[in-house]
């Protein structure tokens, strides 16, 4: 008669598996099975039909939003790639977190990220990235940067960018990355997890192919106004250097370059998500798409640039989510009330099941109320080129550097082309009074922006892509 495997023999051949496949145990009961974060650089939210564009830049974007919930007024807390991501992940400001000075400084390994904790509770943790600034610091900075927490992180980008020694990823060749990460964990047989995929595309020079630029070709999407060959790499009155496109001076021509870009992300977006149906990962997860900052196309004339204002352009972004199904949520609803990129920090801990210190955004389950502080920031603290923008969905407010305060009526005037600071002192003082307190309730210890610096050899490859010009102030 053949005997029963004991309990204890049971366990070591379950321990056995588990060593052969790398299984983790359990994981925590949140409100979805996984968490997608797809983002999406340099993309303004303006230039998508979800939100109100006539061309045809985006419709698996649009698709995406019809099935999803639409923030009308979302905010990134900086005009920077890394602080914006950084900030994202950790649900705390880039000045809290050590990284206020754009991209020269990545994130302190002491900051802690959502993929740290979803690691820690037993998740897998992946990430694609496919912008140069985001790649995984040298070993020497430590665990450092946004990779922290990502037990896979995907950095690898061979495509030269045109006119700079930049390296990165074009939208098939990381959607394409995304799609074999995912093969993996099926082939596993592991559905609880966080992934993170950073689109590079449409981030300037925009080189989209014929096709994609055929698409939403038409009348340009700005005036005929050629503008001066800029001989630096910054966009105030002039095309940037790195932007220019042999001897095209058009501004409508760049503009609709910048919306062919757009085109070919979406194309690539919507392979993604068919992959995410197709193995029935998409009704029970959170999805969440956004972008790290916008673009300035001509207003305030900046020109085909970022990082350099907090103006509505550089800092609204996109921000659509697709609530696993048990949450309940209408499909194609859209929110008005202000929301943003720290509100991402206890949504996903609610969606993962995870407790995490409570930061300062409020989790997208729940109803957000009317009017809420929405702050953004470019540079050094008391840097005399700072800027700081604050909003509450009816006003907003601009301060760069030692200048007064501006005022501008986000509702009436959303190109914040009227300063209305002196016809309005009582709004004006209430704003800076709930913005200081904004800040004084800030929770943890503010981490020091120079905790680590770059290697040697990130600070000569970032002063020549001319990411430095300016984070020293």
């Amino acid at each position: 008669m053949r005997r029963l495997p004991t309990i204890h023999s049971l366990v070591l051949a379950l321990v056995g598996v588990c060593a052969l496949s790398g299984c983790k145990g359990s994981v925590p009961e949140g409100r979805a099975r996984r968490v997608i974060v797809i983002s999406c650089d340099t993309l303004r939210p303006d230039r998508l039909g979800c939100y109100g564009h006539a061309r045809p830049t985006s419709p698996n974007v649009d698709a995406f939003a019809r099935d999803a919930v639409l923030y009308e007024d979302a905010w990134s807390t900086a005009p920077w790639t890394g602080p914006a991501m950084s900030a994202l992940f950790t649900g705390r400001l880039p000045d809290e977190i050590g990284v206020p000075g754009g991209n020269r400084f990545p994130l302190p390994p002491a900051a802690i990220t959502v993929a740290e904790l979803a690691r820690d509770a037993g998740y897998e943790t992946g990430a694609v990235v496919s912008n140069w600034v985001l790649r995984r610091p040298p070993a020497e900075l430590g665990d450092a940067g946004v990779a922290q927490g990502f037990e896979q992180f995907d950095d690898a980008m061979t495509a030269r960018e045109k006119n700079r020694e930049n390296l990165e990823r074009v939208a098939p060749d990381t959607t394409d990355a995304a799609l074999a990460w995912l093969a993996e964990r099926e082939k596993a047989g592991e559905d609880r997890f966080l992934l993170w995929v950073h689109y590079q595309d449409p981030h300037g020079p925009y080189t989209p192919p014929e096709a994609d630029l055929a698409r939403v070709r038409g009348a340009d999407p700005l005036p005929t106004r050629n503008l001066p060959a800029g001989k630096t790499l910054k966009g105030k009155g002039q095309i940037p250097s790195y932007q220019l496109l042999g001897e095209e001076r058009r501004a409508g021509a760049y503009a609709a370059r910048y919306e062919g870009e757009i085109a070919y992300f979406d194309t690539h977006f919507g392979r993604l998500l068919d992959a995410l149906r197709a193995k029935d990962w998409y009704g029970d997860a959170l999805i969440v798409f956004t972008a790290d900052h916008g673009e300035s196309l001509g207003e305030h004339d900046y020109w085909f640039c970022h990082g350099e204002n907090v103006h509505r352009d550089e800092v609204q972004v996109p921000l659509v989510v697709r609530f696993p199904d048990t949450a309940g949520r209408k499909a194609g609803e859209r929110v008005r009330a202000p929301a943003g990129h720290l509100d991402l920090w206890p949504t996903m801990l609610e969606a993962l099941g995870i407790a995490g210190e409570a930061n300062r955004g409020l989790s997208l389950f729940g109803a957000l109320p009317d009017t809420r502080l929405q702050v953004s920031t470019l540079g050094l603290p008391r840097s005399p080129v700072r800027w700081v923008g604050f909003g509450d969905g009816r006003w907003r407010m601009l301060i760069e550097g030692a200048s007064a305060p501006r005022l501008f009526d986000a509702v009436a005037d959303p190109d914040e082309l009227r300063d209305l600071a002196r016809e309005q002192p009582e709004v004006v003082a209430d704003l800076v009074r709930r913005h200081a307190e904004y800040l004084a309730s800030g929770t943890g210890v503010a981490l020091d922006p120079r905790a680590i610096g770059p290697s040697a050899e990130v600070d000569r490859a970032l002063h020549r892509l001319g990411y430095t010009d300016g984070d020293e102030h």
